[in-house]
């Protein structure tokens, strides 16, 4: 991932929210502002965005509403960030549940908080 101008990102989504005249996509959005403030200082290349069964939906799922992730990730790349996408496939579900949860316990253990793109 190339460097993120977090302050930015944040700046273009407020500025977003405060032409928007519709209360919901203004409350929407600025929670996804919160989450993009959770970037500033960090050290982490990750941004992690979660677990899918299906890998092709996720990607459409990111390019809009339906996932949570999307302004934000919208308003880093709008001001200059690369993000490159990377993913693991296991055999069973229940693998893929397992391996989720470890990971993101190594994320908190090594940063002391939670991701910060994702509510989890």
């Amino acid at each position: 991932m190339g460097e993120l101008n977090v302050d930015e990102a944040i700046e273009f989504l407020r500025d977003l929210c405060g032409r928007a005249r519709w209360h919901e996509v203004k409350a929407f959005a600025s929670s996804r502002v919160e989450r993009l403030e959770r970037l500033r200082g960090s050290k982490c290349p990750v941004l992690y965005i979660g677990s899918t069964g299906n890998l092709r939906g996720r990607c459409r799922d990111l390019a809009g509403k339906r996932h949570t992730v999307f302004l934000a990730l919208l308003a880093l790349l709008i001001t200059g960030a690369e993000i490159d996408y990377g993913y693991k496939t296991t055999p069973l579900r229940s693998e893929a549940i397992s391996l989720e949860r470890e990971l993101k316990e190594r994320y908190r253990r090594l940063h002391g908080t939670n991701p910060p793109l994702v509510e989890i």
